[in-house]
């Protein structure tokens, strides 16, 4: 099997796909377990880490060994139902998560300058992140997301480091401040890192000219730096949380929590401290948001090229990747509008608990088939972590489903 090989001139497609995975829900579930179980659940962090990793390497693995994408090899050896079940999921996915993105990127200038709306500053990240994509090629919006990611690692480390020898670290706070949840560590297991993005990671390299097996191990190393970067940055916010008395503060407050956090580090640190954090917290949610504009609508391109069976798909400059640039665009100022409202949040658990099994379940079955060269197939490693992962998310999908569907019969 090719091996890892790490070059400073391959790290592209890692880079935004780092930017886009690390956002806000990262923060919010790193804070939480920080605060509830303080540096116990480091492992569980890990273990997703290499989930994702085992995940996104095998759509990569599957891609250079065959010339296609994964979504065209669910189209070839997948019954056509399949296809159309994805994009019905993809859509409201696109929906859920640009409007959670938009909105969560708001809350740092609202909090800064409290007299322009909420609404108004998601109005204005959402056209910016479509007129960036838009207008903007590979090469350049490549320049700015490289701009974001030292944006939001610096600010992060740069908070990591002013109270490590500011006010200095409190290591009594390590521990579990309360029963250890086995629900919540499988949610920080499946939440870490991105979800339906990470099938953008295809389409990235495809920009960036790479293909053919020759390019796998540098895939690999691109891969190792990104996921390394996912799991630097949630270790310090895990860390920071650690370090702050949350006694009397609320920890379901979703994005808003980490406002809180950023209060609380100025009390420790000061004012300084608590705006190099809030950098760092916009950086991470409008970094999100560029990173799901640019590399979602490739998604949409292709599936709509291989239904049509048209020779191939258009790319950023053709009519179906902006048709759902726009798409994000518009479903973000449309929920900015309902104010997220209650079945907005049910839809977005929902779809986020299903995506994981079938991708995971469809790299089992093509990465171990005769479709795939006998050297590029799944190692049995690899075939450990991903149905280990197909049985976790499963049950994730069925702690997330199982009591509304009770509910509901229940009435």
């Amino acid at each position: 099997m090719p091996p890892f090989r790490i070059k400073f001139s391959d790290l592209g497609p890692g880079l935004l796909l780092a930017a886009t995975g690390i956002g806000v829900g990262d923060m919010v579930s790193s804070t939480i377990a920080g605060a509830s179980y303080g540096l116990t659940l480091v492992w569980a962090l890990a273990a997703g880490v290499i989930v994702k990793l085992a995940i996104t390497e095998g759509g990569a693995r599957w891609q250079l060994a065959t010339g296609s994408t994964l979504v065209e090899g669910w189209r070839n050896h997948l019954p056509a139902a399949v296809l159309l079940a994805f994009f019905a999921y993809f859509v409201i996915w696109s929906y859920a998560v640009s409007s959670a993105l938009v909105a969560a990127s708001a809350l740092v200038p609202s909090a800064v300058f409290p007299q322009v709306p909420l609404w108004a500053w998601g109005l204005l990240h959402a056209i910016a992140a479509f007129a960036m994509v838009y207008f903007g090629r590979y090469e350049k919006f490549l320049a700015v997301i490289k701009w974001f990611v030292g944006l939001k690692f610096g600010a992060i480390m740069a908070t990591v480091f002013l109270i490590l020898f500011w006010s200095g670290a409190d290591w009594s706070r390590a521990g579990a401040s309360q029963p250890l949840s086995t629900a919540y560590i499988l949610s920080l297991i499946g939440g870490v890192g991105g979800t339906v993005t990470l099938l953008s990671y295809g389409y990235w390299m495809r920009e960036e000219g790479w293909s053919g097996a020759e390019r796998l191990p540098s895939a690999r190393g691109d891969l190792l730096v990104s996921f390394s970067l996912v799991m630097i940055f949630c270790l310090s916010m895990i860390f920071l949380s650690t370090q702050i008395n949350w006694q009397g503060q609320i920890l379901d407050e979703g994005p808003r929590l980490c406002l809180l956090l950023a209060d609380r580090i100025g009390a420790e640190i000061g004012s300084v401290g608590r705006a190099v954090f809030l950098f760092g917290f916009w950086g991470a949610a409008f970094s999100s948001v560029l990173g799901v504009w640019h590399g979602v609508p490739f998604l949409f391109d292709d599936w709509l090229h291989l239904w049509r069976r048209t020779a191939k798909a258009g790319g950023q400059q053709g009519g179906p990747y902006r048709t759902w640039a726009a798409y994000l665009t518009l479903a973000a100022i449309s929920a900015l509008v309902v104010k997220r409202s209650v079945w907005l949040v049910f839809v977005y658990t929902v779809v986020g608990s299903l995506f994981f099994p079938f991708v995971i379940s469809t790299l089992l079955w093509l990465n171990n088939s005769r479709h795939l060269p006998q050297r590029f197939r799944n190692s049995i490693a690899v075939n450990i972590v991903l149905a280990s992962a197909l049985l976790l998310f499963a049950y994730l999908a069925y702690d997330a489903l199982a009591p509304r569907v009770l509910a509901a019969f229940s009435r």
